[in-house]
């Protein structure tokens, strides 16, 4: 009885992964997921390798009408958008109800800057007792979109959408969150035209050629 106790103990206090794939790229003109940024990697499959450290498993998080579409896991590893919520808090409630009481650690794929060790400082400073973890962003604002969720954020999100408001910012301004200040805020920055992915590109390959 004591091993299936401490079994139970551990699987609520598992830290799932949720890579947020569910945009429309709209400003992109095609699915960021897909972009290579790295060389040979997918925007997806990094953001999948850099979470997987850090988690019990790693989902995707991706809009209901995408479910035809094929995806860079079976399918038991893709999370649905909730259906009639707008923006990134549809892919956040469907994963805390996915993770059964545990906390998520949601990662935008469109964030290539972001490395493991910034991964880890906000893992590192995790307040499991309040409702979630973010950085702060060069406007000192939180980033909803790479955020630690706990299990106790699902009722206040739900209560927020009964409210018709749907900004994670918003949300993330409020009490009992624990706000985490990077040593470089441009690691936040996200691509999301195609001059900022020809740019990001063109860092990368420097990075890559050692200058």
């Amino acid at each position: 009885f004591g091993q299936e106790l401490m079994k139970g103990n551990m699987e609520k206090d598992r830290l799932y992964g949720l890579v947020l794939a569910g945009g429309e790229s709209s400003r992109m003109g095609r699915d960021k997921a897909r972009l290579e940024i790295r060389e040979g990697v997918s925007q997806l499959d990094w953001s999948l390798r850099a979470l997987s450290p850090f988690c019990h498993t790693v989902w995707i998080s991706v809009r209901d009408q995408d479910r035809s579409k094929e995806l860079a896991v079976p399918a038991e590893g893709a999370v649905y958008d909730e259906v009639d919520i707008p923006g990134p808090m549809a892919g956040v409630i469907a994963g805390l109800k996915r993770a059964g009481g545990n906390a998520i650690f949601a990662l935008a794929c469109d964030m290539p800057y972001l490395d493991a060790a910034a991964l880890l400082q906000l893992k590192s400073r995790r307040a499991r007792d309040s409702l979630a973890t973010c950085f702060l962003g060069a406007d000192g604002k939180p980033d909803p979109m790479c955020a630690i969720y706990e299990a106790a954020a699902l009722p206040e999100l739900e209560e927020s959408v009964s409210k018709e408001w749907f900004s994670l910012r918003r949300f993330l301004e409020g009490p009992q969150v624990e706000r985490v200040t990077l040593s470089r805020s441009e690691w936040l920055a996200s691509v999301n035209t195609p001059q900022e992915l020809e740019r990001a590109k063109r860092n990368f390959q420097t990075k890559e050629s050692g200058f």
